[in-house]
């Protein structure tokens, strides 16, 4: 009978120890399940503030490229109407050269500093000139 105590002890000891077993089992399945959600919400979190950043970022970007946009069209404004201005001028200077004596255009190729002034024409001139200014 002893034997039989025995081994009835043997077994309640072993159904505990898989009830003990069980219930551990639960509880690590209960910690890992809530340890996985606080792992999902941080990601969600760390995904939105990324996203933000990322709004921001662009958001800079725009702006930079709007800037350089706007000086890149103000430089080119101000390239045309020098460029204009530069016709005008020209136009003016081959005008006024139009009407001038060889006397005149010599004096204003010397002034301009061209090279052998002296011994051209007055078409030559007037050329050298429109081309000087």
């Amino acid at each position: 009978m002893a034997s039989k105590k025995k081994q009835s002890g043997a077994k309640k000891t072993a159904d505990d120890s898989v009830k003990l077993s069980k219930k551990d089992a639960a509880k690590a399945k209960d910690a890992a399940k809530k340890a996985a959600e606080k792992a999902k919400e941080r990601a969600k979190k760390d995904a939105h503030k990324a996203k933000e950043q990322a709004k921001k970022h662009a958001a800079k970007a725009k702006e930079r490229a709007k800037k350089q946009a706007d000086k890149a069209k103000s430089e080119a404004k101000k390239a045309a109407k020098n460029a204009a201005e530069a016709v005008v001028s020209a136009a003016a200077s081959t005008a006024s050269a139009a009407g001038d004596t060889v006397v005149a255009l010599r004096a204003k190729a010397r002034e301009l500093g061209i090279p052998g002034y002296s011994r051209l024409t007055k078409a030559q001139l007037q050329e050298r000139i429109a081309a000087g200014k």
